[in-house]
């Protein structure tokens, strides 16, 4: 059956025995990691756990619900919590909700599906399951997020600096809430004694200099100059710049970017809007004022935003997989990223 996050955390409260699988799937990665938790919560401290994988899954799909109907070894009950990429476990899915029992319940963490897929759909339709789908945070919601984990930790955040610390996290709740671990411990914040988070300290965090090393190549990408940028990657190149940790740092930027974007509306003077932005200091890092401006005009509408987002997620997914290196496969999608921004802008 389908379900919301609502509905998650509802079950945390009070955790329903008749369901044997919750299926937590969608773009948000770290967003399904903490629906995942906070359902996990709601089984009862010290609980045994059972981690199993897609590639188990596919190889003896009998495993799941085998593992779903024994007891631990001291007679207690316990979960278990699957990692998939998706359809390589849908045979083991259905054995395990036409199983005749189940006794410890199942959470299903599967970011590379849709709710098209064949597993999705059987989670949807079996009343014994329940599904929910995550999707990115936009930037207001990620701004949200920040400052809501900024209360829990001591910290007051302004909306506008909320927004500067979610440019940093690719709309990630997992890199957030690690931005707002460093600044809590950087101010020695809590909730008894909270603390206002200024632009100072976040530079003075944000201070490093693999990011400075970045930022020139990534704000050559983004603003569509082809001829700055073959000379970047080949300083990329000589400098062991890492491949992986570069499309974090500009998913980071993208989002930043994405937030200027909504806050910079309609307006035709886009050039001027970015001078007055970063004299009042809401607009920072990212390279020059002319960057900003050709970045905004290539990518400022929504569907050409959503999709540089896109595209950089699964770039960075393809990298993680690539043999023997992601290097050349990143300056593909870099140049072919500059080539788009190019005709755009």
């Amino acid at each position: 059956m389908k379900a919301d996050a609502a509905a998650i955390r509802a079950l945390a409260r009070k955790p329903r025995p008749d369901i044997r699988l919750y299926l937590i799937f969608g773009t948000d990665d770290g967003g399904n990691a903490a629906l995942a938790g906070e359902l996990i919560a709601g089984f009862g401290k010290g609980i045994e756990r059972t981690d199993l994988d897609g590639s188990q899954l596919s190889r003896d799909p009998s495993l799941l619900p085998a593992e779903a109907a024994s007891m631990s070894l001291f007679g207690d009950t316990r979960y278990i919590r699957v990692t998939t990429s998706g359809e390589e476990s849908l045979a083991a899915v259905e054995a395990l909700l036409a199983a005749d029992k189940a006794i410890n319940p199942v959470v299903m963490l599967a970011s590379g599906i849709s709710e098209k897929s064949r597993i999705a759909k059987l989670a949807l339709a079996a009343p014994n399951a329940m599904a929910v789908q995550t999707k990115l945070p936009g930037p207001e919601d990620m701004a949200r997020i920040v400052a809501e984990l900024g209360r829990e930790a001591g910290l007051t955040i302004e909306p506008d600096l909320a927004h500067v610390i979610a440019g940093f996290t690719a709309a990630d709740r997992r890199l957030a809430a690690q931005e707002i671990e460093k600044l809590s411990l950087y101010l020695d914040a809590s909730p008894q004694d909270p603390k206002a988070v200024t632009r100072e300290t976040i530079t003075a965090l944000r201070a490093d200099a693999e990011d400075d090393a970045m930022q020139p190549i990534i704000s050559a990408a983004l603003s569509g100059d082809l001829r700055r940028l073959p000379e970047e990657l080949k300083r990329m190149r000589e400098q062991a710049v890492s491949e992986v940790g570069l499309v974090i740092v500009m998913q980071r930027q993208v989002m930043q970017l994405a937030a200027a974007a909504q806050r910079m509306g309609s307006a035709r003077d886009i050039g001027g809007w970015v001078t007055q932005e970063m004299r009042s200091r809401r607009l920072w890092g990212g390279g020059s004022a002319q960057d900003w401006t050709r970045q905004l005009r290539a990518w400022g509408r929504p569907q050409h935003m959503a999709r540089l987002i896109e595209r950089l997620l699964a770039l960075q997914q393809a990298m993680m997989r690539a043999t023997p290196g992601p290097a050349l496969l990143l300056e593909q999608e870099l140049l072919e990223i500059a080539r788009v921004a190019a005709r755009a802008s």
